[in-house]
């Protein structure tokens, strides 16, 4: 009946039904043990001529059934802080549930009567209600914890007075033990029978208490939050004195289970950071995975390697040397799982080397379950005293660090509930920016909590940031800073100021601003730019993860991946760093050209606090050729400008609209040593942008034209560019066979400034612009010339135009630009009827202007004929000079050659009409043309004796083709 009654008790529990104040069908017994297992003295008053030895004797009445005076059996424990064994049972008839319980504790004097003790404020005695069925006793003088109805079977009192003390005691019955087994009143993961002094874990169920959690050493409280830590340490890595205290007092303080009669309101975490033994020291020891060696990973110490469990020699450093060579160990080391975690004081551990510790936590744990662990290390072994200094010291170090790790343990992430680091809302010990005291010296070792006001619920938008208020809306208990980042920057605030200037800009008055505020660069898990994110807050105390075996990845001891990566010293000493450098750079010049040489102004500063050492600059110029300088030694706020300065000339080759870029980067450290890594501002460049003239060319030609008339140029340059061109000379080659007088040019102009008859028989014209403005539309250049009357159908002409210049300076010339274009000759059915020489010297009529400009094209020696200067133009009075009858040679053959040149400008025949007579046939003459320069050739012999059958030849065949008789059509 006993057994089925507390399982429909403990039913009910879990079901929030309370049996208080029902009377069962038929009333049984039960036999109901108070035990007060502690007493702790508070203050003394013996009386005069007695010191307070205290010598405590305990009172009990049971359900009124007498009170039972312990003066003679219990007499006499004393001390400040002791525990006892006075244990008082009776059986009592369930009928008249509640039981009452009354307890009085006495100091025997020896000089004057035995005094009672205050247990509760303003009584002496303690008197309690305990319910049968519930399991739950209620009085006045008793914690907050205890009144709120709980089935702890365990409380304390709350004492007052000048002779006072506090005792911590329990109640059970045999049904109430096993409703102890199901319940964790303070929500701790640890049962509240493995709490009370007469329970603790009986792991194999055999009737034997395998961990007794409530006694002595470890003393835990089933209505106060228990978390036990077994930290042993290897050779040499045992933590500092105070260091594990300095985590136990910061868990005694949490602010958890509300409790107005506990020491700042709360009743805290007991923290049982219980100083281990010293394990082997294994340099880089492997944490998140099992190692080939029989003791290279922390599972072998943990567990041993081969893991031993067998009685009396249960292997590895977890538990006690005691616990492991128990005759019970595998059963004792199975109980202290259940509540313990394990850690090491180590050296350094192989998956990072540099690393302060490693600890379990799972950020991919599916739907939000259980992420903590029950495992971690501590290794500042790879700290340098420095590192160590900077950290605040071995024992700050090993205590925040210890406390971090931890906190994986706990579940709590680099961000509390998430793993986003560095956020200005999260003054947590768990934030990399705060884990040590290296930038806030005022941090204190602490969690996040909403009751101190640094839970901060609304999201930190980086998109939109107020600089007009603080992170708090109320000030945080106690007061504190944030550390955040402005542009990379890490920057220390108060963070319930009215203000904070999130972006270094503009002040701190700007009400919508962007900023990634948890990107810095000395941190190294935030140096990465991370904009736009919303930064949420979180409540570290109010989310802890106490059971450790919750997590079934990582209650089986076996590989850790995945786990987040920690503080090593590169990122201690980068965020105490004392001198930031900072380099600018300008250039003399905005725009340039070729040949110009820019001169870069450069200037180093150490915005501080402390000087900079070391410092040297590297300067790479647009053409990637470096040089290195250096730097003297910095006081902080001081700049240096570099000299001589660095300069850089424009080759003649940048093409235009290159920006030319000079970069430049200063390195240096501070009076430790340590490198500058706030790296944003220590490089600079400056920017030239170079301006070149860039001209383009092209020439357009009539395209097709018959023997002797005008042909159409129009050269066309122009500069695209974005600098000045200077001395711009443009050229245009006619090929031989086509004549260019100014005489005859009847283009829109510019005429040329000067003409060259080459002695290839092609003309060079040369225009010479000068200067031509930047982006300047299109010049054009229009002019006229004649290919020759001996030019026969399909010939043709290419035209060749280049434009050569220099930029504006002068430095640099360029490679000219060219154009070309090609001209046909066509040709009309000549009218087959030439004249003599003397019929055209009869006929001026005949002889058009155009009709001589057809001849001065082909042949020029009639320009000046008539004793005037030749001037590029055949003028009647110069042809009729060279018609008039001759007499002599070679006037006679100038003569018929003009008549010839006559009868092809008018189209009566043409250069390529075929010709024979047997003066021709003998000269093998085909063509009209090949008469005419034949003739051509002759007058440029003298009429000496020995050219004259020369002379005469090729006047008769001239005058054979003008008669009309040696055409052959």
């Amino acid at each position: 009946m006993g057994t089925l009654r507390a399982l429909v008790t403990a039913l009910l529990l879990v079901a929030g039904v309370t049996l208080a104040g029902v009377a069962p069908a038929h009333a049984e017994t039960h036999t109901v043990t108070v035990n007060l297992y502690r007493v702790v003295e508070l203050s003394c008053d013996e009386g005069d001529g007695e010191s307070c030895t205290n010598d405590y004797y305990p009172k009990f009445n049971i359900d009124n059934q007498g009170l039972f005076d312990g003066s003679d059996d219990y007499c006499c424990a004393h001390g400040k802080d002791f525990t006892t064994n006075w244990t008082r049972s009776a059986t009592v008839d369930e009928s008249h549930n509640q039981i009452d319980i009354h307890l009085e504790l006495w100091d025997q004097d020896d000089l004057s009567g035995d005094d009672v003790i205050h247990w509760v404020k303003d009584r002496d005695y303690l008197d309690l209600k305990f319910d049968l069925f519930t399991c739950v006793f209620t009085g006045s003088g008793l914690t907050t914890q205890q009144g709120a109805n709980l089935p702890t079977l365990a409380g304390q009192s709350e004492a007052g007075g000048a002779d006072s003390a506090r005792a911590y005691f329990s109640i059970s019955t045999p049904h109430c033990k096993d409703v102890l087994e199901q319940t964790d009143s303070d929500g701790d993961g640890l049962m509240n029978g493995w709490e009370t002094p007469t329970g603790g874990l009986d792991v194999d169920h055999d009737g034997t208490v395998d961990l007794a959690l409530g006694q002595a050493p470890y003393d835990a409280l089933p209505y106060r939050k228990d978390l036990f830590v077994e930290a042993d340490h290897m050779r040499g890595f045992a933590p500092q004195t105070g260091a594990l205290d300095d985590v136990v007092k910061a868990f005694a303080a949490a602010p958890v289970d509300p409790d107005p009669a506990a020491p700042g309101g709360f009743r805290g975490i007991t923290l049982h950071a219980m100083p281990g033994e010293e394990v082997p020291a294994v340099h880089d020891v492997l944490f998140d995975s099992d190692g080939p060696g029989p003791q290279d990973d922390f599972n072998d110490l943990k567990h041993g390697n081969p893991q031993v469990r067998q009685p009396g020699a249960c292997s590895g450093f977890f538990g006690t040397p005691a616990d492991r060579s128990s005759a019970n160990c595998v059963n004792i080391l199975d109980a202290k799982r259940q509540a313990f975690r394990y850690m090491i004081f180590g050296d350094t551990y192989q998956e990072d080397p540099k690393s302060s510790g490693r600890a379990e936590w799972d950020a991919t744990s599916p739907g939000g379950g259980p992420i903590g662990g029950n495992d971690f290390i501590v290794t500042l072994g790879g700290f340098s005293d420095t590192g160590i200094a900077k950290a605040g010291g071995r024992r700050d170090a090993e205590a925040a660090t210890f406390m971090h790790e931890l906190g994986h343990n706990l579940s709590l992430g680099h961000g509390g509930g998430d793993a986003v680091n560095c956020k200005p809302n999260y003054p947590s010990v768990m934030n990399h920016a705060l884990q040590f005291s290296s930038r806030d010296s005022s941090r204190p070792l602490d969690y996040t909590s909403a009751f101190r006001g640094t839970a901060f619920g609304t999201p930190l938008d980086e998109a939109h940031l107020n600089e007009n208020r603080g992170v708090y809306g109320t000030p945080a208990n106690p007061s504190r800073n944030i550390v955040y980042g402005v542009a990379g920057k890490l920057r220390v605030a108060p963070a319930t100021d009215g203000r904070i200037d999130w972006n270094g800009v503009n002040g701190d008055k700007e009400g919508d601003i962007p900023a990634d505020i948890n990107h810095i660069d000395s941190v190294g898990a935030c140096k990465d730019a991370s904009a736009g994110e919303r930064l949420g807050g979180f409540d570290d105390w109010a989310n802890i993860q106490y059971d450790p075996r919750l997590s079934t990845k990582f209650f089986t001891d076996g590989a850790r991946p995945g786990l987040p990566d920690e503080l090593d010293e590169k990122t201690v000493l980068a965020m105490t760093q004392q001198a930031d450098l900072k380099v600018v750079k300008s250039a003399d010049q905005a725009e340039a050209a070729g040949g110009d040489t820019v001169s870069y102004t450069v200037e180093v500063s150490d915005l501080g606090p402390g000087p900079a050492s070391g410092v040297s600059l590297a300067d790479t110029l647009p053409d990637g050729t470096r040089q290195e300088r250096q730097v003297p030694d910095l006081a902080a706020g001081a700049v240096h400008t570099v000299a001589p300065k660095i300069t850089y000339q424009v080759p003649c080759d940048t093409a235009d609209g290159t920006v030319l870029t000079n970069r430049v980067t200063v390195t240096g450290h501070d009076a430790a040593g340590v490198p500058d890594p706030y790296v944003g501002d220590n490089t600079a460049q400056a920017t030239t942008t170079v301006r070149a003239p860039v001209l383009t060319a092209a020439t357009t030609a009539t395209a097709t034209v018959n023997a002797g008339e005008a042909v159409t140029y129009t050269l066309t340059y122009a500069n695209t560019g974005g600098g000045a061109a200077a001395n711009v000379t443009v050229t245009d080659t006619l090929p031989a066979g086509v004549y260019y007088s100014q005489a005859l040019d009847t283009g829109a102009g510019p005429k040329p400034d000067a003409v060259t008859l080459n002695a290839d028989g092609t003309r060079t014209l040369v225009w010479k612009p000068g200067q031509v403005p930047a982006a300047s539309g299109e010049q054009k250049i229009v002019f006229t010339a004649r290919p020759t009357l001996l030019a026969t159908a399909g010939t043709t002409y290419q035209n060749k135009v280049s434009v050569s210049y220099r930029n504006a300076g002068g430095a640099c010339d360029f490679a000219p630009v060219t154009g070309t274009a090609t001209t046909t000759v066509t040709a009309l059915p000549p009218s087959r009827t030439p004249l003599l020489a003397t019929a055209w010297a009869l006929r001026p009529d005949l002889r058009t202007a155009e009709v001589l400009a057809r001849v001065q094209a082909t042949d020029t020696r009639f320009d000046g004929a008539d004793g005037s200067a030749p001037d590029g133009a055949l003028s009647q009075r110069e042809a009729s000079a060279a018609l008039t009858l001759p007499v002599t040679q070679p006037r006679t053959l100038r003569a018929e050659l003009l008549a010839t040149a006559l009868n092809l400008g008018t189209r009566r025949i043409n250069a390529g009409t075929a010709v024979d007579t047997l003066t021709l046939r003998r000269l093998r003459l085909d063509t009209v043309g090949d008469a005419v320069r034949y003739a051509q050739a002759t007058l440029a012999e003298p009429p000496a004796v020995g050219n004259v059958v020369r002379y005469a030849d090729s006047t008769l065949t001239l005058t054979e083709i003008n008669s009309g008789v040696a055409e052959r059509y």
